[in-house]
C-alpha cells in the first residue's frame, strides 16, 4: 500500500506491507487520507512527543529513529478483522477515523 512516511524529518511517499490485523483490530482499506496540523506537528517535534510519552502512561511509545507512517485522518472500508475481533460490520462497510463521520457513514445519520 502506498503511505505517506515520516522519516529523519521528512515527509516521503512509499510502499509499504500491508499490515495484519492483530486482536482487537480492524484491517481497513484507505480511500482518502489527509495529513493535519497534528502530523506537521510530529514532524517538527518528534523527539519532544517521544519523550513525553516515555514518561506518561500512554498505551503506545513513538521512536522517531524508526519510520512513522503518518495520516489519522482518513476514510475507507472494512476489509477484515483481527482475531478475537467482534464482528460489528460487514466487510466493505465504509468507515473514518473522525467520530462523526464515522457515526454519520456507518448508521446514516
Amino acid at each position: 500500500m502506498r503511505a505517506a512516511v515520516l522519516r529523519n524529518n521528512e515527509l516521503v511517499s512509499e510502499d509499504v506491507p500491508i499490515p495484519e490485523p492483530e486482536s482487537g483490530e480492524v484491517l481497513v482499506r484507505t480511500a482518502a487520507c489527509a495529513i493535519c496540523g497534528s502530523d506537521l506537528h510530529v514532524m517538527a517535534h518528534a523527539k519532544d512527543l517521544a519523550d513525553a510519552l516515555q514518561r506518561s502512561d500512554a498505551p503506545f511509545r513513538l521512536n522517531p529513529a524508526r519510520d512513522i507512517i503518518m495520516g489519522h485522518e482518513f476514510c475507507g472500508e472494512i476489509v477484515d478483522y483481527g482475531p478475537k475481533t467482534a464482528r460489528k460490520f460487514k466487510p466493505g462497510t465504509r468507515v473514518s477515523s473522525c467520530r462523526s463521520w464515522y457515526v454519520a457513514t456507518v448508521c446514516g445519520s
